[in-house]
């Protein structure tokens, strides 16, 4: 049975197997997981992110599963022309000055990778949204992303700090961004229009909020109802009941998002003038702060 070791730093990975053997899911995650280990050591970050060349620049776009990161991709290489680097998981190596995304030999879901080197332009957590628009992150919301979106091995302490340094020196060599873009070809030429020929359309980073962990949304017989789960089952007293609008608001607060990206997002959702869709946000989102689900 094939099997995985190395030493204290993974300066060496050694693979036992017979030559004819074929390695299972398992023994090729360890090995992926030997070296993603030895990347700490050597500033490397292994990112969860979509990636793709541009000419003489990559960008990666990472998020949250399920929002889009791999669609945006592959919309710049059909619309734009680009190549894919790596579908899921680029090694992105610390540089003096800047980046440099990396393709490795391995992937998720996508299968999808090319051993070649180029300058990482940015960092894209992608949003949905039928506006095409990018936010500057500040350094710790950047920070706070990028932890959650790298391998950071926290079963090997010394390994996780090189890891977390790693991370830290990344935010501020390489600019990141959240974006919020359509799926296809010509949302992704008009992001590539912004980051390239207009980043004075860049906007600045704002103040970001939250629902906190232990709420969930459920749509139960067309009614949208916040239910608490774990611990917040005995601090938080029954559920409550959302309207359509206030369910949408709470649902783009399942990740972390401005006041001004609230706002924005419900203006392009709904048929309404903007003072009254402020009044009712802030009035909505005073409610969420009063019923302790929101965090800052």
């Amino acid at each position: 049975m094939p099997c995985v070791e190395a030493d204290a730093e993974y300066q060496h990975i050694m693979l036992y197997a017979d030559d004819e053997v074929q390695l299972d899911k398992a023994t090729r995650f360890l090995l992926r997981t030997a070296f993603e280990c030895r990347f700490c050591y050597e500033g490397i970050v292994s990112l969860h992110a979509a990636c793709v060349e541009m000419g003489d620049f990559a960008v990666a776009f990472t998020g949250h599963s399920g929002l889009g990161k791999s669609t945006r991709a592959r919309a710049w290489v059909e619309g734009l022309g680009a190549q894919w680097i790596s579908g899921d998981r680029p090694a992105v190596r610390l540089e003096k000055q800047g980046s440099t995304a990396c393709g490795v030999p391995w992937d998720g879901k996508e299968q999808i990778f090319r051993d070649v080197e180029v300058p990482l332009k940015c960092i894209m957590e992608v949003r949905r949204s039928p506006l095409n628009y990018v936010r500057k992150l500040s350094e710790d919301q950047a920070r706070q992303l990028i932890m959650q979106q790298s391998f950071v091995p926290m079963w090997d302490t010394d390994a996780a700090v090189m890891a977390m340094a790693n991370v830290r020196q990344l935010v501020r060599k390489t600019p990141v961004y959240r974006v919020f873009c359509g799926p296809d070809a010509e949302d992704a030429k008009a992001i590539y229009d912004i980051l390239v020929n207009h980043p004075e359309l860049i906007r600045e980073e704002k103040e970001q909020m939250k629902i906190k962990e232990g709420f969930v949304l459920r749509n139960v017989v067309d009614e949208f109802i916040v239910m608490p789960t774990g611990d917040n089952i005995a601090r938080f007293e029954g559920a409550v009941v959302l309207n359509e609008v206030s369910a949408f608001i709470f649902k783009q607060l399942e990740n972390p998002v401005s006041r001004d990206d609230l706002l924005t997002a419900m203006l392009n959702e709904y048929d309404v003038d903007e003072a009254t869709a402020a009044a009712d946000l802030d009035a909505l989102l005073e409610k969420f702060a009063e019923m302790g689900v929101l965090e800052k």
